[in-house]
């Protein structure tokens, strides 16, 4: 079993159901249907992959949230590409250190993804890549938070995912009809582990939010409703 196997309960089962709200911190909304992010991820795979990306090698990606996050972090799930995410705030010698210990074959800002994304929306509607992915093949290399020495990169399989997923979903009976609310930062392994995994798998609907501004918060609890919220005190 792999990761897609999960979350093929809402990807491939529930298509047409509202997925995803997206706000920005500049108030910009969007919104997607479980069936409209397996699409995207699809073509965003084939464009990695038509760039020379194949299994086993490492991607870093440093953005802040965003839909086009999670949908290239599905498609370098569906490649059996290892994803990296990269904090958004570190420096240059603290990055430079992750893409030295993790060696990807590229590393993706704000303007290489503009990229990719224009190249995946203009490729036509494209069928999942026919790549074979075990439980214990890595999914993502994520880094800890240095604060005691140069950050260590975790390497987590499709196995180390699911089974966290899967405890979170039924310790906290979390199903389709519960609401998410996600200010988590995806580059971390809380908001990406913990957020995006039991979202995908329990189909529920999710409100994932650019970064947390507390200026707004009561604002957006007021009007998303939500049933679930993951936050860290600072």
């Amino acid at each position: 079993m792999n990761l897609l196997h999960l979350f093929d309960l809402s990807l491939e089962g529930r298509r047409d159901a509202a997925a995803l709200d997206f706000i920005g911190s500049d108030g910009r909304r969007e919104t997607r249907t479980f069936g409209e992010i397996e699409d995207s991820s699809n073509r965003l795979a084939h464009v990695l992959a038509d760039r020379g990306f194949a299994a086993g090698n490492r991607l870093c990606l440093q953005l802040p949230n965003s839909v086009e996050f999670i949908e290239l972090f599905l498609a370098c799930i569906k490649l059996g590409v290892i994803f990296v995410p990269i904090n958004i705030l570190y420096r240059e010698r603290e990055v430079e250190h992750i893409v030295r210990d993790a060696g990807p074959k590229a590393l993706i800002g704000a303007g290489e993804l503009a990229a990719l994304v224009r190249a995946a929306q203009s490729s036509g509607s494209r069928p999942r890549p026919p790549v074979s992915l075990e439980g214990d093949t890595p999914a993502a290399i994520v880094y800890t938070s240095g604060t005691t020495g140069a950050s260590k990169g975790a390497v987590l399989t499709h196995n180390n995912f699911a089974a966290n997923g899967l405890n979170l979903i039924v310790c906290w009976q979390i199903s389709h009809v519960d609401r998410l609310l996600l200010p988590l930062p995806l580059f971390h392994v809380h908001g990406l582990g913990n957020g995006v995994h039991t979202w995908l798998i329990s189909g529920c609907r999710m409100c994932l939010l650019e970064r947390f501004e507390h200026q707004k918060a009561a604002a957006i609890l007021s009007e998303f409703r939500p049933t679930l919220f993951f936050g860290v005190p600072t």
